[in-house]
C-alpha cells in the first residue's frame, strides 16, 4: 500500500536522523533535536487485521511499549515474536512519525482457524508406514491463541486423541497448560530393529502446568498415566508379569529460548534441560529419563551458521518400549534410514543456511472468498549445508568414540503457505554413500 511504504521510508529517514544527532549532540539538545527524539519515541500503538484474536494477545508478545524508542532492530524483533504465534500468515510492522511520536501500526493477516482436515503422514519418516484419518482443530479457540483438537487415523500405528492448550492462563500469573487423552496402538520400534513385530496397546492421559517469565523463560511440570500392554504378551517385554504395565510419570523442565523465529532460526539461543520419573518408587516400573537440548544460532549476514547438542540418559531398568532409537524420529542424515536402539543416546548438528530466494507473499483469487484469510501465501526457497554425528548405547555398555555414525550433505528448504516446510536434501555417510532425503519442518 502507498501509505505503508511512505510511512516506512519516513521512519527510516527519521531514524537514520536521530541516531546521527544523537551521537553528536550533548545533553544540551536543541529544540530540532528534542523534536528529532519525541518522533521515534511510540506514542500509540495500533492494532488491525486481528478480526478475531484479542489484541493482549499480540501485545504480550511485545516488548516495546508505548513510551519506548524504536530501533530497526527492537522493530524486527517484535515483528518475529509475533509471528511465532503461529496464528498469522503475515505480520508487518509500520511507523509514522509525528511532532508528539511515533506511531506504530501493527498488520496481521489471520489464517483461518477453525477446520476440519485430512490426515497422512508417515510414521517415523517411513513412506511405507502411512496413517489415514482426519480431524477437527481450533487453533485460536476464544480468539486467545487456545487450540482445541479431536483427531484420529488408521493404518499404521491408529490412534484417537483429543487435546487442548492454552498458552497464557489467569492473567498476569503467565501460566500456560496443556490436557491430551489418547488411545492408540503403536508398532514396538526395539523390536522393528530386531525384525519382529509386536505391538503396544497404550491409553492414557497428559497434564502439564508452567509458568513463563518474561520472553524467554519457561518452567513446566507433567504428570501422567499410560496403561500399555504388549501384543503378543512376551516374558520380559513388559515389566509387570501380568503383562500389562501402569505407568505414572512426573517430569519437570526447564527452558531458555531466544530465537528469533521459531520455525526457522536465523539468532538466538535455544536450551532445554528435563528429568521425568516413571513409576513409583521402589515397585516394578521405576526408571528416570533425563536430558538437555542446546542449540545456537548465529546469523553471518542474510545467512545463519546453526549449532545443536543434545543428550537423552536413563537410569533403572528400562523397558522395551521406552528405549531411544535412531532411525524412527531421531535420525542422522547419511544414515537417515538406518535403525538402532538404546537406552542411551547423544546427538550434534551442524548447519549452514543461506537464502536463495526471499520470502514473498501472493494473494490468489481462487481464495478471495476467504477474505483476509485467503491472503498472504508465503512462498521462498533457501538452502543448506549441514553435518550430523551421533551415538546411541546401553547402560551396562561404555560410551565409544568409535561407535559414532556420521553423515553430510546439502539440501533445499521450501517455504509454503500456513507456515509449512519442507526439506529436499542428499546425504552422505561415512563411506560416501549416498540417499535422497524428503522431510518437513527445519532440522533443529
Amino acid at each position: 500500500m502507498p501509505t505503508r511504504k511512505l510511512a516506512s521510508t519516513l521512519f527510516l529517514l527519521s531514524t537514520f536522523f536521530f541516531f546521527q544527532t544523537n551521537t553528536a549532540q550533548s545533553q544540551e539538545e536543541s529544540p530540532n533535536a528534542v523534536s528529532e527524539l519525541k518522533a521515534n519515541q511510540i506514542r500509540l500503538i495500533v492494532l488491525q487485521g486481528n478480526n478475531k484474536t484479542h489484541d493482549e494477545i499480540i501485545l504480550r508478545e511485545m516488548k516495546l511499549k508505548s513510551g519506548d524508542f524504536l530501533t530497526p532492530e527492537a522493530l524486527q524483533r517484535d515483528q518475529l515474536s509475533i509471528q511465532n504465534l503461529g496464528i498469522f500468515n503475515r505480520v508487518q510492522m509500520d511507523v509514522v512519525p509525528t511532532n508528539t511520536g511515533a506511531i506504530l501500526i501493527v498488520s496481521v493477516t489471520e489464517m483461518w482457524y477453525i477446520f476440519p482436515y485430512p490426515i497422512i503422514f508417515r510414521n517415523e519418516k517411513d513412506w511405507s508406514r502411512l496413517s489415514l484419518g482426519a480431524g477437527l482443530m481450533h487453533n485460536n479457540f476464544r480468539g486467545r491463541r487456545e487450540v482445541l483438537d479431536l483427531n484420529g487415523w488408521l493404518g499404521f500405528n491408529p490412534a484417537i486423541r483429543l487435546s487442548y492448550s492454552n498458552p497464557w492462563v489467569f492473567g498476569d500469573a503467565k501460566l500456560y497448560t496443556s490436557l491430551t487423552f489418547f488411545a492408540k496402538k503403536v508398532r514396538s520400534r526395539a523390536f522393528t530393529v530386531l525384525d519382529s513385530i509386536v505391538n503396544e496397546k497404550q491409553i492414557g492421559l497428559n497434564w502439564l502446568l508452567g509458568k513463563r517469565f518474561g520472553h524467554h523463560i519457561f518452567i513446566d511440570g507433567n504428570a501422567g498415566y499410560r496403561q500399555l500392554t504388549m501384543s503378543p504378551d512376551s516374558i520380559g517385554v513388559t515389566l509387570s508379569p501380568s503383562g500389562k504395565d501402569h505407568l505414572p510419570s512426573f517430569g519437570l523442565s526447564f527452558r531458555y529460548d531466544s530465537r528469533d523465529l521459531w520455525e526457522y532460526p536465523h539468532r538466538g539461543h535455544y536450551a532445554r534441560l528435563w528429568a521425568t520419573k516413571t513409576g513409583w518408587f521402589g515397585n516394578t516400573v521405576d526408571y528416570l529419563r533425563y536430558g538437555f537440548d542446546l542449540r545456537k544460532y548465529v546469523p553471518i549476514g542474510p545467512t545463519t551458521f546453526a549449532v545443536q547438542l543434545a543428550a537423552n540418559s536413563s537410569s533403572g531398568t528400562i523397558p522395551v518400549y521406552d528405549r531411544v532409537h535412531f532411525g524412527f524420529l531421531t535420525r542422522i542424515r547419511g544414515h537417515f534410514r538406518e535403525k538402532r536402539s538404546g537406552e542411551n543416546i547423544l546427538i550434534s548438528s551442524a548447519e549452514f543456511r543461506f537464502p536463495i530466494m526471499p520470502i514473498k507473499y501472493y494473494n490468489w483469487g481462487a481464495f478471495s472468498e476467504m477474505g483476509a484469510y485467503g491472503a498472504n501465501f508465503r512462498f521462498g526457497i533457501s538452502g543448506g549445508l549441514f553435518f550430523d554425528t551421533g551415538n546411541i548405547w546401553f547402560q551396562n555398555q561404555n560410551f565409544e568414540t568409535d561407535d559414532f555414525i556420521s553423515g553430510w550433505g546439502a539440501g533445499l528448504h521450501f517455504f509454503l503457505p500456513y507456515n509449512g516446510l519442507i526439506r529436499l536434501e542428499y546425504g552422505f555417510n561415512e563411506d560416501w554413500d549416498g540417499q535422497v532425503i524428503v522431510d518437513a519442518l527445519v532440522a533443529f
